[in-house]
């Protein structure tokens, strides 16, 4: 996999952000993604549970259902022979990922015209949606999303141009898709599972995405509600690049067939790991990192504790009962029952769950 579009695809992400802070931002203050706010202007977290659903086992059976392989559902079967190899050779590799440059993402060369744009108060949407107009594909992906169920509204015209998408949806829905676009491009490995899987991954993140964002927005900031969706969508780059590892190790195997028990196994173990490691190589901002480290295996189960941090897990939690419910493996009842353990509000997660199951992937 080249890393020319996961460069672009980082950096777009890393600005869309940034330029909403830079407008919230005083002067001289050093440049983050999302801009603090004084305690006294905080709402205060979402009362929840001590015990909230554990999601190792509703992953295990996505990964099962997703593959139509059911002993996926059982992470512990062991793993043996030259299988067993290649998984502790890759574990090694994820152990001390941030020493292994060459998995990472770098800042690229456009980086510093993007930089002056979300730094300029006068700045706008139309800016933003002119820098990314220099790269025709982004350009057609995000046109294709801001069309998609996700974002227009039935009976609402096409959107057919950038500006028109501004000028339609406004730039806060346009810093949203472009979040959502630019991701899309490094989601994608060649040959065998490492084809199939991104997809899913990328279907389970943008969800993920979503459903974070709508709990961070009805119980923080504007600003927590595009970190919210910004962590569910570096989940699905974190697990891309666990994948991407695993494929690199199984060619220096002769014969070793890819083995989806040696992938389900690593994501469990090294997805929100290597999330986190790129949040600070990217030197995003303490909360983002924070609200990654109680998503960490040894925390299933239990209820985090900032505000971010509960709704990254809602929308982790939501995300995969909604895959699960499409998979007819859970009643959309069991579901709501789940999510309740974090979000009282029956009426929101309905809403919600209504938007997860009409959408696809795809959309």
């Amino acid at each position: 996999m080249t890393l020319a579009p996961l460069l672009l695809g980082l950096v777009l992400l890393l600005v869309v952000g940034v330029w909403w802070a830079a407008r919230r931002r005083r002067p001289g203050k050093t440049l983050a993604v999302v801009a603090a706010t004084p305690a006294a202007e905080q709402a205060p977290p979402p009362s929840t549970p001590a015990e909230v659903p554990r999601l190792h086992p509703l992953m295990r059976r996505l990964y099962a259902a997703t593959m139509h392989r059911p002993d996926l559902a059982d992470a512990t079967q062991p793993i043996e022979g030259l299988q067993a190899q290649v998984l502790h050779q890759a574990d090694s590799i994820l152990d001390c990922l941030d020493l292994q440059p060459q998995y990472m993402p770098r800042r690229p060369n456009l980086l510093p015209q993007l930089m002056r744009a979300v730094n300029d108060p006068a700045a706008d949407g139309r800016a933003i949606a002119a820098i990314i107009a220099q790269d025709p594909a982004l350009a057609t992906s995000l046109l294709r999303i801001a069309n998609s169920a996700l974002y227009r509204a039935a009976g609402a015209p096409p959107v057919d141009t950038l500006e028109r998408g501004v000028a339609l949806i406004g730039t806060d829905g346009i810093r949203r898709i472009a979040a959502t676009a630019l991701m899309q491009p490094v989601l994608s490995l060649e040959g065998g599972m490492f084809a199939q899987l991104p997809a899913a991954i990328w279907g389970y993140a943008l969800h993920a995405a979503t459903a974070a964002a709508d709990h961070a927005a009805r119980h923080g900031r504007g600003e927590d509600a595009l970190s919210a969706q910004l962590l569910g969508l570096l989940q699905g780059l974190g697990a891309v690049v666990v994948l991407r590892v695993l494929q690199e190790t199984y060619a220096r195997h002769e014969g070793a067939a890819p083995e989806l028990a040696v992938a389900a196994t690593l994501l469990d173990r090294h997805t929100i790991a290597t999330a986190r490691t790129v949040t600070a190589g990217w030197d995003l901002p303490l909360p983002m990192a924070e609200a990654l480290m109680e998503q960490r295996p040894q925390r299933d189960g239990q209820a985090p504790a900032t505000p971010l941090g509960i709704a990254l897990r809602y929308g982790r939690l939501a995300a995969a009962l909604a895959a699960l419910a499409r998979l007819d493996q859970l009643s959309d009842a069991d579901a709501l029952a789940q999510l309740a353990a974090l979000e009282p509000d029956a009426q929101a997660n309905a809403r919600l769950w209504t938007r997860l199951r009409a959408e696809t992937p795809a959309d």
